[in-house]
């Protein structure tokens, strides 16, 4: 390979991500044996795309002024962590595939066991992946199905639902874990403070302040009327004017008019659960000051967060836009069926790394035979091509 086309640096970069959703392994033979376990080839490539993947992004850290696209671009001449890119892959590799059988030897010294409806959607997920046309597969690699590009790369489809097997098992260990009743259980009391500190449950609207005050709406509100009753009569009062508007068009323009009337107009009220919405403290969405400003909040709060936005046009000219939103914080802690949805993520978000780290300790341990043969014909060049 003497260079990283477009086309390759898309399949590393892209493909990639989709094959973590995949599982690999062919009639090829074995590449690793790990603690007694073979590693099909298959599956050694799965994880060597995505080593590879790791690869390259890491390379983008180290050498952010590098151009991959450039015609004089040789992928295996690169270096990253101060290794050959080659060395850097195959290591990674085989750290994946040593976690690969820690998964399934945990998964068996645990007792566990996947649900009939959890190895149906791994049979479905396959069968549809090597049977359905794929967009992606089409415009990124010119076959109809994933399978056929996973195949044309050494995936079989038996090995793609070995490593989708082994993704159950895994949130399986895990879940016996961290959940209730495990080991390593985490309190109730633990995810509620997590949920409560990364999660905001509130009502908003966005009020047009050529439509109405914003206050005005504010006022309301802290006045006793409901949230849903705001939300009704400001969408009369905007729903309104914009017929007005309408009408006084339809009249400067000599025309009838037949669209509804504001004296017809019906606004239906809305249920306040229908209208809950969760900030994430983490998100950006409609701007970083206004989770900010919900975040400070205290249940049962409401405010007016206003947001402005500048942009630049072509000739320099700045142009600032201001929206207001009428926000009203929950009590997230309240609400069960929201605690109990986020709660799983909360769990994640506090064991993840932690159980990550179990993983990768529990495989370094393991020994493992390589087959030179298999090693050597499987290279990031095989990839590419």
């Amino acid at each position: 390979m003497n260079r990283l086309t477009k086309k390759a640096a898309a399949s590393i970069l892209c493909g990639a991500v989709a094959l973590t959703a995949c599982s690999c392994g062919n009639t090829t033979g074995t590449a690793l044996t790990i603690d007694g376990e073979d590693i099909r080839a298959g599956i050694y490539i799965y994880y060597q795309s995505n080593a590879l993947n790791d690869a390259v992004t890491a390379l983008e850290e180290e050498q952010p002024e590098l151009d991959m696209y450039a015609e004089d671009f040789v992928l295996e001449d690169q270096t990253v962590g101060g290794l050959n890119i080659n060395e850097w892959v195959k290591n990674k590799t085989i750290e994946y595939c040593r976690e690969y059988v820690a998964v399934n030897k945990l998964f068996n010294e645990y007792g566990l066991s996947l649900s009939d409806e959890e190895l149906s959607e791994i049979n479905t997920n396959t069968n549809t992946l090597w049977t359905e046309e794929n967009m992606y597969a089409q415009y990124i690699y010119g076959v109809d199905a994933m399978g056929e590009y996973y195949e044309s790369i050494g995936i079989g489809k038996e090995s793609y639902k070995d490593i989708s097997t082994a993704g159950y098992k895994r949130s399986a260990i895990f879940d016996h874990l961290y959940k209730e009743g495990g080991s390593l259980a985490v309190s109730a009391d633990e995810l509620s403070a997590k949920v409560v500190a990364d999660y905001a449950l509130v009502l908003s609207m966005e009020i047009d302040a050529e439509i109405a005050s914003p206050e005005t709406y504010l006022e309301m509100l802290n006045s006793g009327k409901t949230f849903s009753e705001v939300h009704q009569a400001y969408t009369k009062e905007d729903t309104i004017k914009r017929l007005e508007a309408d009408i006084a068009k339809a009249e400067a323009d000599g025309t009838e008019y037949t669209g509804t009337r504001p004296e017809e107009l019906e606004v239906p009220l809305i249920s306040e659960k229908d209208m809950q919405t969760i900030v994430s403290k983490d998100s950006t969405t409609p701007s970083e000051s206004y989770v900010t400003d919900v975040f400070a909040m205290t249940a049962g709060e409401a405010k007016i967060i206003t947001v402005s936005e500048t942009t630049t046009a072509a000739d320099g000219t700045e142009t600032t836009a201001m929206s207001y939103y009428l926000v009203k914080r929950l009590d997230i802690a309240a609400d069960a069926e929201v605690m109990e949805e986020y709660g799983e993520t909360a769990l994640h978000s506090l064991k993840d790394e932690e159980f990550n780290t179990t993983m990768k300790t529990a495989g370094s341990a393991y020994s493992v035979s390589e087959n030179a043969a298999a090693i050597k014909k499987y290279t990031i060049e095989k990839l590419d091509q």
